[in-house]
């Protein structure tokens, strides 16, 4: 069964449907400019594919009704043109080094002054 779903926002102001198949179910965002021409397309709602407790919206584009069938089955979820509202895309470069700070502390393993740690080795 699909249907317009018009109260929701997750799509960033573009229309939003479902498609129901018994107890599955998936979300569609009609893309009303999908190349910057004007173009028409659909994006599929996948997982996050940078953070499994990531409850945000990640999108996909849907070229084919195939395409509605491998995200059902989850051919999908680690596609490289996956963007994650939170995260972005693989190829957003701040996604990278948000993640490599967010791992890093201030002192990871005594590194931050290794001048000083040569020095403390080189008098004993």
């Amino acid at each position: 069964m699909w249907r317009w779903n018009d109260d929701s926002d997750i799509a960033g102001g573009d229309r939003v449907g479902e498609i129901r198949l018994g107890q599955q179910v998936l979300t569609l965002a009609l893309r009303l400019d999908v190349d910057g021409e004007g173009d028409i397309g659909f994006d599929i709602a996948v997982p996050c594919p940078f953070d499994p407790e990531c409850s945000s919206p990640a999108w996909t584009p849907a070229y084919s009704v195939t395409c509605l069938h491998r995200a059902l089955t989850g051919d999908l979820d680690y596609r490289d043109d996956i963007v994650c509202t939170v995260h972005g895309g693989y190829d957003d470069i701040g996604q990278e080094a948000d993640d490599h700070a967010a791992s890093m502390d201030d002192d990871a393993d005594g590194r931050a002054d290794l001048e000083e740690q040569y020095a403390a080795a080189v008098r004993e």
